[in-house]
C-alpha cells in the first residue's frame, strides 16, 4: 500500500530511522520484549526511547525521532523537506510505504533554473527560494501519528520541541557542515540568526537553541 502526502528546504534532505519493536507475545524462553532504535544523532534516538517508555508504539517513536533529527541534525534533516517511511504492523502483517517527499511548487516550470543566456544556474537550484519545494515531512508525521500511532502528535513532538527550546551542544560535525554553507547562511538574515552566532559558526560545546522551531507546530 502506498500513502501519498504532498506537502521546503533549508538544510534538509532525507533521514533514515530504524525502529524495531518486538511484539509482547514472545514466549518467556525467547528474547524478551524490547526495542532497537538507530538514527543519525544520539539525541534523536533518545527521543524515540522516551516516547516508547511513555507508552508509544514504534510508529510514535518514528515520529519522535524524525522530529528530533529536524532540530539536532539540521544539515541532514528537517521539516522543510521530505522523506520516506517504511512501516510494518505486526498485528496484521501489514506493510505500508509512506511517501512524504517534497513536491515542486505549482508555478514551477522547466526553465526556472536557466539564466538569461539559457544556461543552467546551479546557485538558483541550490540556494534561495527557487531551491525550495513544498514540504512533505510535516504532513507525513501528522499522518503517521493519526493513522498508526498510539499517542497524540503533540506528545511525540515534545522531545524535539524541548531540544529546540532548551538547546543542545554544538559538535564538530555541526561546525563542519555549517562552515560548508557559511556564505549561504549569511545571505539570509533569518537563517544566520538561527544557525550562526553573530555571523560565524558557534564553537563546539555551546548551546544551539532554535526558538522558531516550536512555533511551527503550535
Amino acid at each position: 500500500m502506498i500513502d501519498r502526502t504532498g506537502k521546503r528546504v533549508f538544510f534538509t534532505l532525507l533521514s533514515v530511522v530504524f525502529i524495531i519493536a518486538v511484539p509482547a507475545t514472545k514466549a518467556a524462553s525467547e528474547t524478551p520484549p524490547a526495542a532497537a532504535i538507530a538514527s543519525a544523532h544520539p539525541l534523536a534516538s533518545a527521543a524515540g526511547e522516551e516516547i516508547l517508555t511513555a507508552g508509544g508504539n514504534a510508529f510514535d517513536a518514528a515520529v519522535a525521532v524524525s522530529a528530533a533529527l529536524a532540530v539536532v541534525e539540521p544539515y541532514g534533516s528537517g521539516i522543510g523537506g521530505g522523506g520516506f517511511w517504511l512501516l510494518h504492523r505486526a498485528e496484521d502483517q501489514r506493510d505500508i510505504f509512506l511517501d512524504g517527499r517534497e513536491t515542486a511548487p505549482g508555478e514551477a516550470h522547466a526553465d526556472m533554473y536557466l539564466d538569461e543566456d539559457g544556461e543552467f544556474d546551479q546557485q538558483a537550484a541550490l540556494v534561495g527560494p527557487l531551491a525550495a519545494g513544498i514540504p512533505g515531512t510535516p504532513a507525513a508525521l501528522a499522518h503517521l501519528a493519526e493513522e498508526y500511532g498510539r499517542l497524540p502528535l503533540a506528545k511525540s513532538l515534545a522531545p524535539a520541541i524541548r531540544y529546540a527550546r532548551e538547546g543542545f551542544e554544538v559538535d564538530e560535525h555541526y561546525r563542519r557542515m555549517a562552515m560548508f554553507r557559511l556564505r549561504d547562511l549569511n545571505e539570509f538574515p533569518a537563517a544566520a540568526e538561527i544557525f550562526l552566532h553573530d555571523g560565524v559558526v558557534p564553537p563546539s560545546a555551546t548551546a544551539f537553541v532554535n526558538r522558531t522551531w516550536p512555533t511551527l507546530w503550535s
